[in-house]
């Protein structure tokens, strides 16, 4: 991933309400608001009855820790999601949409097959995220919005644009979640290159499972490949959590290999203890569970953490960066 920098603007300023992300120098423009903004955003911003792309998103009641994001393209978004808004009983009804994202361009280059196309990528995009599922009755074909090379190249930067925007704006249905592939980012002058901070690697090892554990590069709790979590749970497993398991064993994330269940990838949680918890199959304390090579506990390492920034002799290892929550 390359530096960015977006601007967020708060037209009311709350930053709850409604939001125009736009990464600078772009023509792309993410408007965000609740469903029931729909009327004032068509009326602040008429460019959203252009060609563009929506995003429809909201909790899946099936489903405990899960979310809805219903991806849509349309000539004119704004008499789309109208449309969608006053459908409540129809066989194309939205219940669950509460809130909305509207990714559309400044200028008027933008037509109703390149939505088609950024649709169709933006689709297969989600797939790989668990924690997401798509209501999309009907996915894109492999032809969807056939493009011109040059087209299909500015498409692509359009595509992956909107997963940034989409990120900053605070939903990570498009975070890679199978793997972490490395991209080569060509050198450029004269623009700083963030340091690399460099995770220690945690273990929690027991019977019936063995696994390890990094700090991605935001803050997230990455089980990593290879790790085994127990195959049978335990009556103290939280609801959500067996959840989680069946979620993963069903995208693959997850594969028995005889008394073990493997990570066929790393796999990132928002908390220690959400993943001690997937690794044991039951509740768990992930902030004493998880352990170094020399025996402090992932909790005592994050305590420690702030300590460094207080004392102005201390200096860091080359590249360590410390932070304090």
């Amino acid at each position: 991933m390359k530096p960015r920098s977006i601007n967020i603007f708060l037209l009311d300023g709350d930053p709850n309400g409604i939001r125009v992300a736009q990464i600078m120098m772009s023509t792309i423009q993410a408007i965000a608001f609740r469903r029931n903004k729909l009327g004032e955003v068509r009326k602040t911003f008429p460019e959203i009855e252009r060609p563009g792309v929506y995003i429809l998103i909201g909790e899946d009641e099936s489903e405990q820790d899960r979310q809805l994001a219903y991806i849509g393209e349309s000539e004119g978004v704004g008499a789309r999601l109208s449309y969608h808004n006053s459908n409540e009983l129809g066989r194309d009804a939205k219940g669950f949409w509460v809130d909305t994202v509207v990714l559309i361009s400044k200028d008027e280059n933008l037509t109703k097959s390149h939505a088609r196309y950024v649709e169709a990528c933006l689709i297969r995009s989600i797939g790989s995220n668990p924690r997401w599922s798509l209501p999309n009755a009907k996915r894109p074909s492999e032809d969807a919005g056939k493009l011109p090379l040059p087209d299909r190249a500015a498409m692509d930067e359009f595509v992956d644009q909107t997963k940034t925007l989409v990120g900053a704006l605070g939903w990570d249905l498009f975070r890679e979640m199978r793997g972490r592939a490395t991209e080569a980012v060509p050198a450029v002058r004269d623009i700083p290159v963030a340091p690399s901070v460099h995770s220690p690697r945690f273990q929690f090892r027991g019977e019936g499972f063995a696994a390890e554990l990094e700090l991605g590069p935001s803050g997230e709790f990455m089980v990593m490949s290879g790790s085994k979590a127990r195959l049978r749970t335990t009556t103290t497993i939280p609801r959500g959590t067996t959840t989680l398991r069946n979620t993963l064993i069903e995208k693959g994330v997850l594969r028995q290999d005889g008394n073990f269940l493997l990570f066929t990838s790393d796999y990132s949680f928002s908390s220690a203890s959400a993943a001690a918890a997937t690794v044991i199959g039951a509740s768990a304390n992930g902030r004493i569970l998880w352990k170094m090579p020399d025996g402090r506990t992932y909790g005592d390492w994050e305590a420690g953490q702030g300590e460094s920034l207080d004392r102005p002799d201390d200096t860091p290892p080359s590249g360590a960066v410390g932070f304090s929550q």
